[in-house]
């Protein structure tokens, strides 16, 4: 949600064309507000209240004119609505809502989604995203932001856009951004859709009723290792902003008063791969996820590999050795030492020049106290192209 950055060094990684990633989850429903009473349930969510400056963001970060309050929120009829007026308050000229989940519903991982019908407007910024709950590795961005849907500016310059994008990098202004538009068959505006992201380690996927239509798997942090930021708890947000650095303010053509309105907010996990083992101990290690691609060495192309090995209970393997063989383009065996994240990045140590193509497979993961359990593979080889 929060635009301000160095736009020179956003990176727009839409995922790997090349690489090749798999993830087996078993969802189970986990926290969800179906927005059935006659107020919103405050055990789920909590308002936001004014225009930021009292915790330091005059505009929220984004030069925004609405103040919130939680007058603009309402729940009836199986819907929460969120309203944008024209009115002053407090030195602004228009009003509207924002709530959020933090210490009510914070997250790692899982299916995180929503069925809404967005406001149209010049001006207009509905938005679907989540933040850290604890900003584990410092300040905005680079512990993380989330961004599900956003929209600006629809039916006019916005068309029928919505955007799903990820922030990360450095604290502000050292902050970078990846992302992706996409345009639904029918209007966002007239119709309910539904807007998830699948955010498991080291990949999140962002749909539109039930459409893929993005996947990312590279980010960082300045201050933490991959997967992070994306590997620690989040909570949900929704509002709906007025003008700003993104959309512009508004003109003669908005249409006051505005909404979004929201059918339902669900979040699905699978216990495996966000942590709730059950007391459980682990026994063996697998690995759970396998991508390949190519790292330029002096003009050349060298192999590169990640593995990420988890244990039977789904949490990631420190201190396991990986080792395989690359064949193809490159013939030879390769090892390394999963970090705290259970990922390991493994190279080949010959460079190519000109096309490549080769496989990797797994042989054999060591481990102190974990077996290796080949059967229980999400993967065991990967092509690259």
């Amino acid at each position: 949600m929060m635009r301000s950055k160095t736009l020179g060094a956003a990176i727009a990684t839409l995922g790997l064309a090349a690489s090749t990633t798999a993830f087996a989850a078993n969802y189970e429903l986990v926290w969800s507000d179906e927005f059935n009473g006659s107020s919103l349930d405050e055990s789920l969510w909590s308002y936001q209240i004014g225009d930021g400056c009292d915790i330091g963001l005059c505009g929220w970060g984004n030069n925004e004119r609405q103040y919130y309050q939680a007058d603009n929120v309402t729940v009836a009829n199986g819907l929460l609505t969120i309203e944008a007026r024209e009115e002053r308050n407090k030195g602004s000229a228009y009003t509207s809502g924002r709530i959020r989940s933090i210490f009510k519903g914070d997250f790692t991982y899982g299916r995180i989604e929503a069925r809404m019908k967005l406001p149209a407007g010049q001006g207009i910024w509905p938005a679907f995203w989540m933040l850290p709950t604890d900003e584990a590795y410092g300040g905005w961005a680079a512990s993380g932001e989330i961004d599900i849907m956003e929209a600006v500016n629809l039916g006019g310059t916005g068309g029928n856009d919505v955007h799903g994008t990820l922030h990360y990098g450095g604290s502000w202004p050292d902050n970078v951004y990846s992302g992706q538009v996409y345009t639904p068959s029918t209007s966002v505006t007239d119709n309910f859709h539904t807007y998830a992201v699948e955010w498991e380690p080291g990949e999140i996927r962002w749909y539109v009723d039930g459409l893929l239509y993005q996947t990312q798997t590279e980010w960082y942090s300045d201050n933490g290792a991959y997967p992070a930021p994306f590997d620690q708890d989040f909570h949900l947000l929704l509002n709906v902003a007025v003008g700003g650095d993104w959309p512009g303010d508004p003109d003669s053509t908005t249409v006051f008063p505005t909404a979004m309105q929201v059918d339902y907010v669900r979040v699905y996990q699978d216990p495996a791969i966000s942590g709730d083992t059950g007391g459980e101990t682990a026994t063996s290690t697998q690995v759970s996820a396998l991508s390949a691609n190519t790292r330029r060495v002096k003009g050349s192309e060298a192999a590169e590999v990640t593995v990420v090995v988890t244990d039977d209970l789904g949490q990631p393997v420190e201190n396991a050795t990986v080792t395989g063989s690359l064949t193809g383009s490159y013939n030879e065996t390769v090892s390394g030492t999963t970090d705290a994240s259970g990922y390991v990045v493994l190279q080949s140590t010959s460079a190519i020049k000109g096309t490549v193509a080769y496989e990797f497979c797994v042989g054999d993961i060591s481990h102190g106290s974990l077996t290796y359990d080949a059967s229980a593979n999400a993967a065991t080889c990967v092509a690259y192209p």
